[in-house]
């Protein structure tokens, strides 16, 4: 397929280029330059002609658009980065005619319901109940998706990963260290994989994954679902447990 990647120059975007690449012919977009990819597209997300100029001739848009966890404080970008810039996206993509679109989304759209193990968090509780700025963008981005998906008949697949890590290097997505594990965590790599399988998925329509890759995530959420209808497994694993 040919792949807008948008967001690849991030922290799960750009290892998500790498395993797109492998079977897909892929154009990275982001407001950075990436290093080795000269031909990548330099764009905003919230600039809606760029988007719409980078989306034309692609059969599919995996979105990995992800503001630093800052910028959602004391009226930063980041609420506006990820609601319009994800409109954007659905947008340009119903306009171009693109049926396929895969989402990284979040656990933290759940986040306004008690906590695991109180509550076991499913691909399809609902409402989405989100408590924060960031939580609440990620949940606009969803219903966003959902509805792109019932009005237009968009195949849209959002990814929830909880806790991204770089298990090499130990560090977050805002390169802060890790000092233990939780049991949200789970590498980037396997959040770029669960893309992957996502894409390329048969029979959805509009569907959310839970991604897990710890003893205690497998309780509190259900990421056995998304390794039996994706056929994808974290690749790292974590010990930590509820």
């Amino acid at each position: 397929m040919r792949v807008l990647l948008t967001g690849a120059a991030g922290f799960v975007g750009r290892v998500a280029l790498d395993q797109l690449s492998e079977n897909h012919e892929v154009t990275a977009f982001d407001v950075r330059l990436i290093e080795g990819h000269p031909d990548a597209i330099l764009g905003d997300v919230l600039d809606y002609k760029a988007v719409e100029e980078a989306v034309a001739g692609h059969d599919a848009v995996v979105n990995t658009i992800m503001a630093p966890n800052a910028a959602y404080n004391d009226g930063g970008p980041g609420f506006t980065i990820n609601t319009v810039g994800a409109y954007n996206l659905f947008e340009a993509a119903r306009v171009h005619g693109i049926k396929r679109f895969v989402h990284t989304s979040s656990g933290a759209v759940h986040t306004g319901y008690p906590g695991p193990p109180e509550t076991f968090l499913t691909h399809d509780l609902y409402p989405l109940r989100a408590s924060g700025t960031y939580a609440l963008s990620k949940l606009l981005q969803e219903e966003t998706a959902r509805n792109f998906h019932q009005q237009h008949g968009m195949s849209i697949a959002c990814i929830r990963p909880w806790g991204i890590i770089d298990a090499e290097k130990m560090i977050t997505t805002d390169g802060h260290a890790v000092e233990g594990h939780s049991w949200g965590h789970i590498d980037r790599r396997d959040v770029a994989s669960a893309l992957v399988c996502a894409l390329e998925a048969d029979d959805i329509g509009y569907e959310c994954f839970y991604v897990m890759a710890t003893p205690g995530g497998y309780k509190a959420v259900d990421v056995a679902r998304t390794e039996e209808r994706l056929g994808w497994k974290p690749a790292i694993t974590f010990p930590a447990d509820l």
